[in-house]
């Protein structure tokens, strides 16, 4: 299990202030009396009011002028205001420190001086890792949110997706009880009748109407085996259409494709007909995106088991294009939905293969 010890930019500002604290204090506590002890109380004091309370940067302002104005009459306090350096570097206000510090500079010698300086260096790493650290917040909470949109929007997209297969099949019921109704509905019903009026007949004994009407009942019944023929080939797909149209994506592309079809279209279901179809459609725009090929090579198979498109380009892709883009990822989503894969080579060309069950897990 991986534990990783992450330390909060407050934990670093308070450990480095208070070291500051015991610094400052072993330095002075050879001078220490009772003004001077009541001096770093307050500003102790101070600062550990701002750790509890939410206080405005600008109110530390005006305990560092006081400490300030303290220190021309006890100027063994003026070593404090190296805390109120700290703090303002700390919080990215360097304007606030612009005039302690020349009054540091003045005011402190020798060794001292180190103290201011080293508080003001560390106040601005803490300011800048601090900044950083926000920074690398918002990038990830950004993503976050993007990674939130991206799941919701494709969710939507495959429930409209199946949405949308759902109404094709109610259409297409739809369709056949229309067709059937026109197609048969008159020549049953008139064969209908005609079978009553021949048992009305054999019952009169018309042997010569009888024999009429039984003529008709073949007539219609064999209409009707004819209207039936004609409705079962009106709902078979059109291999010859469905393959057209993948013919005209690749002729009606901007570059030259060499593509080839084997196999029985007409094998393919509806479903994932559309699929090839947007995946063929797909795989086109992003070459016209990112790619600047002289030939683009398409292969298509089909059987009873298994459909595989594969398309690759010779064109150089740009380097902001490297990734995968939307639509290849929502065409992954759809196409590993439907229980095939979907995979990508690149190197001197770019290949697109998707392979899906035919008669596999439709996830429908």
């Amino acid at each position: 299990m991986d534990r990783r010890i992450t330390i909060e930019s407050k934990h670093l500002f308070r450990f480095v202030l208070v070291v500051l604290l015991f610094l400052v204090f072993s330095l002075r506590y050879g001078e220490m009396d009772p003004p001077l002890l009541l001096v770093f109380l307050l500003v102790v004091f101070s600062l550990m009011l701002r750790w509890r309370f939410s206080i405005g940067t600008a109110w530390m302002l005006i305990d560092a002028f006081l400490l300030a104005l303290c220190s021309l009459s006890l100027p063994a306090a003026t070593i404090l205001l190296s805390l109120y350096l700290f703090y303002f570097a700390s919080h990215r206000n360097l304007l606030f420190c612009i005039p302690f510090a020349v009054y540091l500079a003045v005011a402190l010698q020798g060794l001292e001086l180190l103290i201011p300086l080293f508080s003001l260096l560390l106040g601005a790493l803490v300011g800048v890792w601090e900044l950083e650290r926000m920074q690398l917040r918002k990038e990830a909470d950004d993503y976050r949110l993007r990674s939130h949109h991206l799941e919701a929007e494709t969710e939507h997209l495959l429930l409209d997706y199946a949405d949308a297969q759902h109404l094709s099949r109610l259409q297409e019921r739809e369709q056949i009880a229309q067709t059937l109704h026109d197609s048969l509905g008159h020549e049953l019903t008139a064969a209908h009748l005609c079978v009553k009026a021949l048992d009305m007949l054999l019952e009169k004994e018309d042997i010569g109407k009888a024999k009429v009407s039984r003529e008709q009942i073949e007539q219609r019944l064999s209409s009707a085996l004819t209207q039936l023929k004609l409705a079962v080939r009106q709902l078979e797909p059109d291999e010859k259409q469905v393959e057209q149209s993948l013919v005209k994506l690749f002729e009606d592309f901007v570059y030259p494709v060499q593509y080839t079809i084997r196999g029985d279209v007409a094998l393919v279901p509806p479903a994932l007909q559309q699929v090839l179809h947007s995946a063929i459609k797909e795989a086109l725009t992003n070459v016209a995106k990112h790619a600047k090929p002289t030939k683009v090579n398409a292969s298509l198979d089909c059987n009873n088991t298994l459909l595989q498109l594969v398309m690759e380009n010779d064109g150089v892709m740009e380097q902001k294009t490297i990734g995968t883009g939307n639509g290849l990822r929502y065409l992954r989503r759809r196409v590993e939905r439907l229980g095939g894969s979907m995979s990508i080579q690149k190197g001197l060309q770019f290949k697109l293969l998707i392979t899906i069950p035919v008669r596999g897990e439709m996830g429908l």
